[in-house]
């Protein structure tokens, strides 16, 4: 397996050193001489934070047969989703465009009929691809993503859960039966798997997973480095230990891991392996203690910063280290797979083909879920938190990649620059909201039972997780 390195940034309006040497990103053969590619199968693995994997850097090989996907597919080192929460996050992939664009800006979107409402410019990847002739089938395992958030928009079948969450295993046997019924037809189908997000019980987790993982120095260690505490105070002042949630989380992985696999199995059982592209991505990550916090929502790198995994029948294994959005996966992967390309929904899609050799890295966005002001920029080695509208946080992800030292004092410059491109970004993404011209009722109560289940799930009534 090669790796394709970030290309210099030194064109560019200011300098940013790139950490890998620049290189041409690897040629992908040419679509006449790979095989016929029909189908495309999206997995949304809920919760798995990157640096949990061990093609990551991970010292565990907590999901093996993930692993073992990536050591044929297109691997990319560094994916950051514009918002790490449940919800607004889905959105923004299958929609392409930000959230302060498309307007769900959290889970709590949902629980008062304020979930996506698309258009004529702003439609969802599975509307498109409907549109063009696929049979489209979408299997959710939980209360974020059900039909109030919007994104059973353009299915053919949905299916979600009665209560708040289901196990993986249920997913995955919907998925494969749709995939069955589809015989010749192309198809979409999304699943969504829900293993490892909190909470983290018997209920959900099958118990020997959960006892899977126990202390050792190397997992100290681990933590030390990343300035991750031994506990944090959650809303009401009970304190939650982090230890034992760190391996009881890579124990979830693990059973995430083998319904991943099931779902692979299925589909090489049906004979469409060869003529489907598989997407294998998360939503966000999660805190775990790191940055005093437990849940997800905030802008850390931790949070924002996604696995992906992109196989094409007949393009080479590669690690992507040009750094990308979610919002560039469709240009890229429709690029990769032309047969899938779909005019209008690629026109309306804010990212690019990020494998075009003519790429130059781009500014990264991110949002904090539903906490107005609190946003970053990522370019190059230099991250920008903007914590309040008067505290601006810098750091230098070369020197410092776990976000532990504000460097913004001795940086007056970038600071400034960095700060002029994200307002510039969020005012465009206010402009091309109020152009999409949607509908969405407004000053509906919550639905009550959306809001139990968010509060079941670890959500308190705004759509926040816990700290």
């Amino acid at each position: 397996m090669h790796r394709v390195a970030a290309r210099s940034l030194a064109a560019l309006w200011f300098v940013v050193a790139a950490s890998a040497p620049a290189q041409e990103p690897a040629a992908a053969p040419p679509a006449s001489a790979r095989p016929a590619v029909r189908n495309l199968v999206v997995v949304t693995l809920d919760t798995l934070r990157s640096d949990h994997l061990a093609c990551y850097g991970y010292f565990r090989d907590t999901m093996p047969q993930l692993r073992a996907l990536g050591e044929r597919s297109l691997r990319f080192a560094r994916c950051l989703t514009p918002v790490a929460q449940t919800t607004p996050s889905h959105v923004s992939l299958f929609t392409g465009v930000a959230p302060d664009e498309h307007g769900v800006l959290s889970n709590h979107a949902l629980t008062a009929d304020e979930g996506l409402a698309t258009s004529a410019t702003l439609q969802t990847l599975a509307q498109a691809l409907r549109a063009a002739g696929m049979r489209t089938g979408a299997f959710v395992a939980a209360t974020p993503v059900k039909r109030a958030s919007g994104l059973d928009q353009g299915f053919d079948v949905w299916s979600e859960p009665s209560n708040a969450r289901r196990r993986g295993e249920e997913v995955v046997a919907e998925a494969a039966r749709f995939i069955a019924e589809c015989g010749e037809r192309p198809f979409f189908a999304w699943i969504h798997l829900y293993d490892a997000h909190d909470p983290l019980t018997s209920q959900w987790i099958p118990q020997h997973h959960l006892d899977r993982f126990s202390e050792e120095p190397t997992a100290a260690a681990w933590r030390a480095e990343r300035g991750i505490v031994k506990q944090v105070i959650e809303r009401g002042g009970r304190p939650h230990p982090i230890t034992d949630s760190h391996h009881q989380y890579d124990g979830a992985l693990r059973y995430l891991d083998e319904n991943f696999g099931l779902l692979l199995a299925k589909l090489r059982s049906a004979g469409r392996e060869e003529e489907t592209v598989l997407v294998a991505i998360a939503d966000h990550g999660t805190a775990l203690g790191q940055h005093d916090l437990y849940g997800h929502g905030m802008c850390w790198d931790e949070l924002l910063r996604v696995p992906l995994y992109v196989h094409v029948p007949g393009v080479a294994p590669a690690v992507i280290e040009t750094p990308l959005s979610t919002l560039d996966v469709w240009p890229t992967v429709m690029g990769l797979a032309p047969a899938l390309a779909n005019a209008a929904f690629l026109a309306q899609c804010r990212g690019v083909d990020v494998l075009l050799h003519d790429h130059d890295p781009r500014p990264l966005f991110g949002v904090a879920a539903l906490k107005r002001g609190v946003a970053s920029v990522t370019f190059g080695r230099w991250k920008l938190l903007r914590v309040r509208a008067n505290e601006l946080q810098l750091y230098d992800l070369e020197a410092d990649p776990h976000e532990q030292k504000d460097v913004a004092r001795a940086n007056g410059e970038i600071v400034q620059r960095l700060t002029a491109l994200l307002d510039a970004e969020l005012a465009r993404q206010q402009r091309a909201r109020a152009l999409h011209a949607t509908s969405r009722k407004e000053g509906t109560s919550p639905d009550p039972k959306l809001l139990e289940e968010l509060r079941a799930l670890g959500y308190t009534d705004e759509g926040d997780d816990r700290p």
